[in-house]
Formats: C-alpha cells, structure tokens, sequence
C-alpha cells in the first residue's frame, strides 16, 4: 500500500470529519461535557494525544484517533514500527503514549471500535511477537501490512478484530510469591 505523506496528513487534520466525532464521543460518554482537538505540534501530539475529553465526573480522557478509508475488513493495525530517513523508529504500539484510548473508526461504516490503551498494550506485551509470526508465516485472518509514504514506510500487523478484543478482555492476574 503507498501512501502520500501531504494527502494523509490533509485527510487526517483537515477532514477530521468534527461532527462524526462528536456524535461517537456523545455516544461512548454519556457525560462528556466536550470533546477538544489537541493543537497541532502540541507536545501532547507527541505521546498520541489527538483528543481531550472532559466528562462531568470531572475525569478528563485522553484520546488518540486512527481512521481506515477502507470499511471494516474484520481486523486492527496495529503499529509496530516505522523506517525514514535511515532510522528505525518504534510503531505506535511499541511507544509509551499518554492516552485512555484509541478510537479506531473505520470512516465508510461509519464505525469507532474505542480500544483501552492499557489492555491494548496488555494484549500486545502478551501475543505481539506471537501475531507477528502468524503474519509472516501468512496465517488466516494475519497479515504485516506496510504503507509507503514520501519518507517514510509503517509496518502493521493485521490481527483479526475477534482475536483481539479476546485477548484485550483477559484479567489481570498478580500472584506475589
């Protein structure tokens, strides 16, 4: 898949399609008293944070938004790396972000899957590599997507949406010995 660097930015930040967010936002948190872009270039920006959300508890969430231009094809990306300019960065699965969520909308079905960013990471910390070997050994549903951009390439891997939310919703389990 090619990407061009100039177009996804304008269809990210310019066609961020407000309305729809605020409709899924309402949606999701009853008591959301508002829901506020992060400005661009802010050092938030930086550890994922594309939305701030304030809720009537007085809780404040913070939110990091993915949009596929493809309907819901029965699978996340999830973001494991990616290669510009000589250096190889960390996806952003593998990065220490400041979010409570991930709003994966799929934009044609009109569709937010809002992943809990610490059961996500729970998840990937547990079957990454595992997904990843399923991915390149071509198994069903598994697949290691790159988009090409104008400096850069992303690597994903496709995790089937059922295999994840499974994964997403096994407890936490301490035993102190």
């Amino acid at each position: 898949m090619n990407n061009n660097f100039k177009k996804d930015l304008e269809y990210s930040v310019l066609g961020r399609e407000e309305p729809f967010w605020q409709d899924a936002y309402k949606q999701a948190f009853p008591g959301m008293i508002f829901a506020q872009l992060a400005e661009d270039n802010c050092q938030g920006q930086q550890f994922g944070i594309d939305r701030v959300i304030q809720l009537s508890s007085g809780k404040t969430l913070y939110i990091d938004e993915k949009k596929r231009r493809r309907g819901d094809c029965g699978d996340i990306l999830l973001e494991y790396k990616s290669n510009g300019n000589g250096s190889r960065n960390n996806g952003w699965m593998n990065k220490q972000l400041l979010i409570d969520y991930i709003a994966y909308a799929f934009m044609p079905d009109k569709r937010v899957y809002l992943l809990d960013w610490e059961s996500l990471k729970r998840a990937w910390v547990r079957m990454g590599k595992t997904w990843f070997n399923l991915a390149k050994s071509k198994q069903e549903g598994f697949n290691i997507i790159s988009a090409k951009n104008e400096t850069y390439t992303t690597f994903s891997v496709a995790v089937p949406t059922k295999v994840l939310f499974e994964e997403m919703l096994k407890p936490i389990i301490v035993n102190i010995k």
